[in-house]
């Protein structure tokens, strides 16, 4: 039987005991209907996980006991970045939702010309809305290590700068920064597995394909009705992608080209057109099927 999973935001160690909040009291209790005794994994999204079991039920305070450290990564090999135009928030939900299950390591949300209108006095009340989705979804999932969630910002910003740059900048706190875990080399942030990538594209040779020429392993993607290329099969080795998908509507023109200047390559992603909540998705599905872990 698969244990329920629970995200932790503390530092975790072995035989200690965990006071949970009410939020995460409630979700045990009442709505896994878990009893003193069961048993259960957390995580702090930091790298591994910890078999632990329910010692105490109060009705606003459970609390468990951390049993047994387990050195567990469900990260996919490819570093994989979703450049996310805000759509209306139940498609961008399900679009979050879905991307951390696909394996996306960070998530951009951008305004772009089509983006619904966004009320600036609400935007921190968003991002921690996508922060508890990003959380439920590593739970669901299995992932161990939570995607980095970046501030908002207008796409023409982001495309504006250098990508080693955009890799560091405006990263929001998806978990306590104080977080640690049994494991010391499980500390290391999704963004320096992304850095570390990078770093080693420059001795890479350059990849010819018939219809486009990619220099060093890093690939930038912009879905566009009007693409010229496909999603390139014929280039298997890829140390990072990235997706820059549109609105309700989609990117217009001028953003599109925006995109292809800044170095992204338009592609066309099929005959039909797909909705802003599928096409983020079936993109990453296929990215992770050629070059990742749906192999």
């Amino acid at each position: 039987m698969r244990l329920s999973r629970l995200f932790v935001d503390s530092p975790l160690t072995v035989e200690q005991e965990i006071v949970l909040p009410q939020e995460s009291t409630h979700y045990l209790l009442n709505v896994l209907r878990l009893r003193v005794g069961a048993p259960i994994t957390v995580f702090n999204g930091q790298g591994g996980e910890y078999a632990a079991r329910l010692i105490a039920a109060a009705k606003k305070a459970a609390q468990l006991q951390v049993i047994e450290y387990k050195a567990i990564e469900r990260e996919s090999a490819l570093p994989l970045g979703l450049v996310q135009a805000i759509s209306r928030p139940e498609h961008f939900n399900d679009t979050i939702q879905k991307a951390v299950e696909l394996g996306v390591q960070r998530i951009v949300p951008v305004l772009t010309e089509r983006s619904p209108p966004l009320d600036k006095s609400k935007i921190s009340k968003r991002e921690q809305q996508w922060r508890k989705i990003i959380i439920s979804a590593c739970e669901q999932c299995g992932r161990n290590r939570l995607p980095e969630l970046y501030e908002v910002l207008p796409l023409s910003a982001w495309l504006a700068e250098p990508q080693q740059s955009n890799s560091t900048r405006n990263v929001l706190q998806t978990h306590n920064s104080q977080s640690t875990t049994h494991n010391p080399q499980s500390t290391i942030h999704n963004s320096q597995l992304i850095h570390n990538s990078q770093s080693t594209t420059h001795n890479s040779e350059l990849i010819h394909n018939s219809e486009f020429t990619i220099h060093n392993s890093q690939l930038e993607l912009v879905l566009s009705p009007s693409g010229k290329s496909r999603l390139p099969e014929a280039v298997k080795q890829k140390s990072a992608v990235t997706v820059l998908t549109g609105a309700e509507g989609g990117l217009s023109e001028t953003e599109i080209q925006q995109a292809i200047q800044a170095g992204y390559l338009d592609i066309c992603f099929g005959p039909r057109i797909l909705r802003t909540e599928t096409a983020a998705v079936a993109v990453l599905a296929v990215c992770q099927t050629l070059w990742g872990d749906l192999r």
